[in-house]
């Protein structure tokens, strides 16, 4: 499902067996920035193709502005994550922070690319529904604002940091 960030204004609204795939395509359409909030670190984020385009967009550019905020890691600590490595290896390209608690939301599962493209899925892991738009979606603006709001008060997690012996 590729699509041109800033072009198409056409709300797509994918199946759920297909939000790994809709995530991949608005990451690998990405320039300049994503924005990606999401309750946990769990399958969507762990997502071979989400991992693949992250790892693309991280390496186009040193300027690529990458963030990735999420509410909890326990899973992700516990049994590994794809984009936990990821980021480990790629540290000053991904940068990933935990919500503080008053910020955190089970229904916030969103994806902003280069300001303007959007990927919602809100109350992920069961969501109503799957929205993905590559420019003008009304809601994207406002997500960001919020994503910015929360990123500033979020913090990095010790427990996803690698230890260097």
């Amino acid at each position: 499902m590729p699509f041109v960030i800033g072009d198409d204004d056409t709300l797509l609204h994918p199946e759920f067996r297909e939000a790994g795939t809709a995530l991949a395509s608005l990451i690998s359409a990405c320039r300049r920035s994503l924005w990606l909030r999401v309750p946990q670190l769990d399958a969507l984020t762990a997502d071979h193709a989400v991992c693949d385009a992250l790892k693309r967009l991280a390496l186009s550019s040193a300027k690529t502005d990458i963030r990735i905020q999420y509410d909890s890691q326990d899973k992700a600590v516990r049994n590994g994550h794809r984009l936990v490595h990821l980021a480990r290896r790629l540290p000053s390209r991904i940068q990933m922070r935990q919500s503080q608690d008053d910020d955190r939301d089970n229904q916030l599962c969103f994806a902003i690319g280069d300001g303007t493209g959007l990927f919602e899925a809100p109350g992920w892991p069961r969501p109503g529904r799957i929205d993905l738009c590559g420019h003008r979606l009304p809601r994207a603006p406002r997500l960001a604002r919020q994503f910015q709001e929360h990123w500033e008060r979020a913090a990095s997690s010790v427990e996803l940091r690698e230890l260097r012996l």
